[in-house]
C-alpha cells in the first residue's frame, strides 16, 4: 500500500474512532433521566390532627409518563414557551429572527427565542450565567439532543424536570408537583384555565403569582387564545377558561399555606426518608393562625378605608413562635394566598426603623461600658463623620430634650440617643449584637441605630425570642420533634448569644414601653402588664412594625405596601392592633408565665429624670441593674459626685 495512502487510511480510522468517542461521550454526559423514578416517601403534615399538606420525598418519586400528562397541560406549555417545538431541529431560527428583530427595535433584550429542547438542555446541564460560550454550549446539546431523542421523550423529561418556583426552601420541579403546589390538586384535576395559568408560570416562577390580578390574567389569557390560534382546543372550551378568575386557590386541607410551603420544605430536608406513607406533626396552633389571617385582612381593609387607599394595597406578614424553642405557632406571608403566593414573612426584607433600637442599647449593656438603663445619654444636636460624608440623625417630631435616661430614650423611641450610643459603642459592635441573634441581613453603617438595614419578619422574630429566652438564640422550626414518630436530622441547640443579665435589663425596658411608651395603646387588649415589646416605623412611613412577647410567645407583625410607597401610618397605628389581637387570643388560653429577674440582678426604684435612687419617699420607676452597678444609697447621694459624673453622660456633639 502507498505510503499516501496508508496515512490517509490512519487519520480517516483516527477521525471516526474520535467521532465515535465525542459521541460515546456526549451520549454519556448528556444522557436524559427518562423515567428514572425512585422509591419515595410521602409524608403527610398534620396540625392538630388535621392535614396542612403533603410532601414527595425521594430522587424522582414524582416522575409522570408523557401519556399521563393531560393534553391541554401539554398543549398549553408548549403554546407558552415554544409553539413549533414539533417541527424544529432544537433551535427555532424564525423565533431567533424575529427576537433579534424586536430586541434591536427597543434598543434592548425584551424577548427570547430558547426552545423547550434548549431550555432542557440548560437545565439539565448547564447553569443560568448569561454569556455567549454558555449559549454556545447550550444550542449544541439542544442539537444533540434532537438527533439522539424523539420529541415525545424530550417533552416528557422537559415537563417532569422545569422549575416553576419555591415551596419555602425546596425547589418546584414538574408540572405534577407544580400542580399539586399551586391549585393542590392532581395534574389531571386541572381545568383548562389552571393549565394555562401554570404554563405562564415557567418563564418567571418567583413573581408569576405575586403579579397584579390583571397582569396575571392577561398572561393568561394569551396562553388560551394561542392554543385556540394552534387547534389545541374548541372555541367553547376557551370562552369558558377566559370568564375563570385568574386567582390561585387556597388549596382544601391547607388552612395555613404560608406555614405549609416552610413545613414542606422543612420535611423534605429532616425527615429520615422510608418507601412508605409518614406522619409528620408540625407545629402550628390552628387557633391562632386562623386569628392571624383574620386580623390581618380586617384591619388592612380597614385601614385602607381610613386613609383611602386603593383597595389591595396593603400587605402584612405576622410570625409566632415559642422563644424557647423557636416552634412557629402562625406564619402569615400576606394578605391574600390566592392573589399572592410570595412569602412576605421569610423572604421578604424591609426596614425595621426603631424596631432596632433595643440591640443598640444591649451592645452597650454587654460591651463593658460603664451604662445602665439608668445612664443619662444627651438627646441634643449630633453630627456623625462616616466615609466623608456628615450625618446629622434627628427624632421624629424634629424636638431635642437634653439628658435622658436610657429608659426614657427606648420607650418613647428617641432617634438621637440611640445614634449617639450605637457610636459611642461602635457600629462593628452593633452589628455583631444584631448577627448573633440571628439577623443576617447587610447592615448600614453609621444608621444602623435607626433600622435602616433591611431585616425579614422571621429574622427580627428570632432576634426578640433571644430576649424573651434569656439571652439564647434558637432556630427556627414547623416540625414538632417531640410530636412526630418519624426519625429526624436533628436540628441546631439553643445558643446563647448574650448574659442572661443583659437580656432581663432589654426586656425590662421594653415593658416600659408597654406601660409608658409607644406600645402604650395595648391596655386596650390587657395586655400592657404582662407583655414586652417595640413599635417599627421606617423612615417616610413606608414600613410599621411592633414586635412584643411574652416568655412564651414572640409575635412580630409587619405592615407596608409591596411597591414601598408610603403608608402613612407608624407602627403602633397599624402594626400593634394586629399583633395584639393575636396576642390576646394566646394569653387568653394560656396565661404567659411571669418575667423574672435571673440571679445577679437588683431591682431599684431610680428617679426617671435624673437616673439617681429615689429617695425620702419620692416616687420612682422600678429598675433592673447588674449587681454592684446601681446608684449609690439615698445616704451616700450628698457627698457623691453628680450623677452626669458618676455614669460618664454621652454628650459629644460630633462623634467620628
Amino acid at each position: 500500500m502507498p505510503r499516501r495512502t496508508l496515512w490517509t487510511t490512519i487519520v480517516l480510522v483516527a477521525g471516526a474512532g474520535l467521532t465515535v468517542a465525542a459521541l460515546a461521550w456526549l451520549w454519556a454526559a448528556y444522557r436524559l433521566p427518562i423515567g428514572q423514578a425512585g422509591e419515595s416517601t410521602r409524608i403527610q403534615l398534620l396540625a392538630d390532627g388535621e392535614e396542612l399538606g403533603v410532601v414527595e420525598v425521594g430522587a424522582r418519586d414524582a416522575w409522570t409518563p408523557l401519556h399521563r400528562i393531560p393534553p391541554t397541560v401539554v398543549a398549553a406549555v408548549i403554546a407558552a414557551e415554544d409553539r413549533r417545538f414539533m417541527s424544529h431541529i432544537g433551535v427555532d431560527l424564525l423565533a431567533v429572527a424575529n427576537a433579534l428583530v424586536a430586541n434591536a427595535r427597543e434598543g434592548e433584550v425584551v424577548r427570547g427565542a430558547s426552545t423547550i429542547t434548549q431550555q432542557l438542555a440548560r437545565g439539565l446541564f448547564l447553569n443560568r450565567e448569561r454569556s455567549w460560550s454558555r449559549k454556545a454550549r447550550e444550542i449544541g446539546i439542544a442539537l444533540f439532543l434532537e438527533r439522539r431523542y424523539t420529541k415525545r421523550e424530550i417533552l416528557e423529561v422537559y415537563l417532569n424536570t422545569v422549575y416553576l418556583g419555591q415551596a419555602g426552601n425546596h425547589p418546584v420541579r414538574g408540572v405534577a408537583e407544580a400542580a399539586r403546589h399551586l391549585f393542590a390538586k392532581d395534574l389531571d384535576a386541572l381545568t383548562l384555565d389552571e393549565a394555562a395559568l401554570l404554563a405562564t408560570t415557567i418563564r418567571a416562577p418567583s413573581r408569576a403569582f405575586a403579579e397584579e390580578g390583571e397582569r396575571r390574567r392577561a398572561r393568561r389569557d394569551r396562553v388560551v387564545q394561542t392554543m385556540v390560534a394552534d387547534g389545541a382546543v374548541s372555541q367553547e372550551a376557551a370562552r369558558l377558561a377566559l370568564a375563570a378568575p385568574s386567582r390561585v386557590p387556597t388549596p382544601p386541607g391547607e388552612r395555613a399555606p404560608w406555614f405549609a410551603q416552610m413545613a414542606r420544605a422543612e420535611a423534605a430536608r429532616r425527615v429520615i426518608p422510608k418507601p412508605a406513607t409518614m406522619r409528620v406533626a408540625t407545629t402550628l396552633d390552628l387557633r391562632l393562625q386562623r386569628v392571624a389571617e383574620g386580623t390581618v385582612r380586617q384591619h388592612l381593609t380597614q385601614a385602607e378605608r381610613q386613609r383611602r387607599l386603593p383597595a389591595g394595597t396593603l400587605q402584612a406578614a405576622v410570625v409566632a413562635m415559642d422563644p424557647s424553642t423557636g416552634k412557629i405557632r402562625a406564619l402569615v406571608g400576606g394578605r391574600d394566598y390566592r392573589d399572592s403566593q410570595f412569602d412576605r414573612a421569610v423572604r421578604a426584607r424591609r426596614q425595621p426603623g426603631s424596631l432596632f433600637k433595643p440591640f443598640v442599647y444591649l451592645a452597650a449593656f454587654e460591651g463593658g461600658a460603664p451604662m445602665t438603663a439608668a445612664t443619662l445619654v444627651a438627646d441634643e444636636p449630633l453630627k456623625i463623620w462616616s466615609g466623608g460624608r456628615e450625618w446629622t440623625p434627628n427624632n421624629l417630631d424634629h424636638q431635642f430634650r437634653g439628658p435622658v435616661t436610657v429608659r426614657q430614650a427606648l420607650e418613647t423611641s428617641l432617634n438621637v440617643p440611640a445614634a449617639r450610643v450605637a457610636q459611642e459603642m461602635g457600629p462593628a459592635r452593633v452589628s455583631r449584637i444584631a448577627r448573633a441573634f440571628g439577623i443576617k441581613s447587610p447592615l448600614a453603617v453609621p444608621s444602623i441605630a435607626l433600622g435602616t438595614s433591611e431585616a425579614s419578619v422571621l429574622e427580627m422574630a428570632l432576634g426578640f425570642a433571644a430576649l424573651a429566652n434569656g439571652g439564647y438564640r434558637v432556630s427556627p422550626t414547623t416540625i414538632d420533634d417531640t410530636a412526630t414518630g418519624a426519625a429526624l436530622i436533628p436540628g441546631p441547640s439553643p445558643v446563647r448569644v448574650v448574659s442572661p443579665e443583659s437580656a432581663f435589663i432589654v426586656t425590662h425596658l421594653l415593658r416600659g414601653v408597654m406601660t409608658r411608651g409607644t406600645g402604650g395603646s395595648s391596655w386596650r387588649w390587657g395586655l400592657q402588664h404582662i407583655t414586652a415589646g417595640k413599635t417599627g416605623t421606617s423612615d417616610g412611613l413606608r414600613d410599621a412594625w411592633f414586635v412584643g412577647y411574652t416568655r412564651d410567645l414572640v409575635v412580630a407583625v409587619w405592615v407596608g405596601a409591596d411597591d414601598r410607597r408610603p403608608i402613612g401610618m407608624q407602627g403602633s397605628e397599624i402594626a400593634l392592633p394586629i399583633w395584639a389581637a393575636v396576642m390576646q387570643s394566646a394569653v387568653r388560653r394560656a396565661p404567659p408565665r411571669p418575667f423574672t429577674p435571673p440571679d445577679g440582678i437588683v431591682m431599684v426604684a431610680v428617679d426617671g429624670k435624673t437616673g439617681q435612687r429615689a429617695c425620702n419617699g419620692a416616687p420612682g420607676i422600678s429598675e433592673a441593674f447588674r449587681e454592684g452597678s446601681e446608684p449609690a444609697p439615698c445616704e451616700a447621694i450628698a457627698t457623691t459626685a453628680s450623677p452626669e459624673k458618676v455614669v460618664g453622660l454621652l454628650r459629644s456633639p460630633t462623634l467620628e
